[in-house]
C-alpha cells in the first residue's frame, strides 16, 4: 500500500508560499510582504492565496497522517509475509499460509418466548480464503422461523474485510425449500464495528438483501456490551417466505457479555424483532404477532 508522505506535502507547500512570504508557520500565517511595484490588486490576491493554501496544506497533513496510520496496519497485518520474504523466518508464513479448521458459535441462545437461536459456521482455509459451512436457526413461540444452511467461499480483499459468495438453502414448515445465490461483503471497521452485507438471487428473479452489524465496547477487562442490528429487504412480495417487498423485518438486540475464557463468553441480553410493511400485513393475515420483545441467555465460542 503505497501513501503521500506528510513532510512532503509540507515541503510542496512551503515551496509554494515561498513566493509570497519571507517565512512560513505551520498553520501559514505569517505577515505578507509583496513588491513595491506590485499592485493593490495582486496584493490582495497572495492574501487570499495564503488563506486558501493554509486549510488545504493541514488537511493534506492530516489525510497523510491517516494513511501512514493505515499503512502502519497493513504492515502488522503482513508482517509474517514481510519478513519470511526478507529470509528472517521462513517458518513464519508457512504457519499463517497453513490452512486451519474452526469452529465458530456466534449465538447459541434460549430466549423467553419458548424460543431459541443458533447462528455459527465450520471453517477450512487461511486468512486469505476459506470455505464455510453456516447455519442460521431461530425459533419463536414453539414454531421454527429461520431455518438457513449456508455454503460460502471468502476471500481477504483487505487487512479487515472479505468478499463472499455462495449458496443459502432455505428450510420451510411446509416440506418446501428454497436456494438463493448469495454475494456481499463482511468485514470490521474501526472501534469495533463488524458489519455484513449480502445480496440474495433466488428462483424467477427474486431479491433480497440483508444488513447485519454489531459493534462491541469494553467496559472492562472480562465483561464487553453488543449491540446489535439485522435489516432484511426483498425486492418483491413472496407469500411462500412471507416476506414483503421494501424493508421486511428489523431484529436489535444488545447483549452483555463476560469473557469466562478468550474461547468461552456467556452472556445475558435482551432481543427484539419486528415485521414492516407488507410482511407485517402477511403476518396479521395469519394470526401471527408482528413484533416481539424478549430476554435471551446463551453464550458464544469457538474451537
Amino acid at each position: 500500500m503505497s501513501y503521500i508522505n506528510p513532510i512532503v506535502l509540507l515541503n510542496i507547500h512551503s515551496l509554494y508560499l515561498q513566493k509570497d512570504f519571507y517565512s512560513l508557520n505551520i498553520i501559514g500565517f505569517t505577515k505578507p510582504i509583496w513588491d513595491k511595484r506590485e499592485s493593490r490588486r495582486e496584493a490582495s490576491k497572495i492574501l487570499l492565496r495564503k488563506v486558501l493554501i493554509a486549510p488545504a496544506m493541514m488537511f493534506s497533513l492530516l489525510i497523510g497522517m491517516l494513511a501512514i496510520e493505515g499503512q502502519s496496519q497493513e504492515d502488522l497485518h503482513h508482517g509474517l509475509q514481510y519478513h519470511s520474504t526478507s529470509g528472517v523466518n521462513n517458518d513464519a508464513t508457512l504457519i499463517e499460509d497453513k490452512p486451519i479448521a474452526k469452529l465458530s458459535l456466534d449465538q447459541f441462545e434460549l430466549q423467553g418466548n419458548n424460543g431459541a437461536t443458533i447462528e455459527g459456521d465450520i471453517s477450512y482455509g487461511t486468512d486469505k480464503s476459506k470455505l464455510s459451512a453456516e447455519v442460521d436457526y431461530e425459533r419463536s413461540n414453539g414454531e421454527t422461523e429461520e431455518n438457513e444452511l449456508w455454503g460460502i467461499y471468502s476471500h481477504s480483499v483487505s487487512a479487515n474485510w472479505n468478499i463472499l459468495a455462495g449458496i443459502r438453502h432455505d428450510f420451510y414448515l411446509e416440506n418446501t425449500s428454497r436456494n438463493w445465490f448469495a454475494i456481499g461483503i463482511i468485514g470490521e471497521t474501526p472501534y469495533s464495528f463488524e458489519m455484513d452485507a449480502v445480496f440474495f438471487l433466488g428462483r424467477s428473479g427474486s431479491t433480497a438483501l440483508r444488513i447485519e452489524g454489531v459493534y462491541t465496547f469494553k467496559l472492562s477487562e472480562k465483561f464487553s456490551l453488543a449491540p446489535r442490528a439485522e435489516f432484511d429487504f426483498f425486492g418483491q412480495n413472496d407469500r411462500s417466505a412471507d416476506g414483503g417487498s421494501g424493508l421486511s423485518e428489523i431484529e436489535i438486540g444488545i447483549r452483555l457479555r463476560y469473557e469466562l475464557h478468550p474461547k468461552f463468553s456467556p452472556y445475558i441480553g435482551i432481543h427484539q424483532y419486528r415485521n414492516i410493511g407488507k410482511t407485517a400485513d402477511f403476518e396479521r393475515e395469519e394470526g401471527e404477532k408482528v413484533y416481539d420483545t424478549v430476554w435471551v441467555l446463551g453464550f458464544r465460542a469457538w474451537l
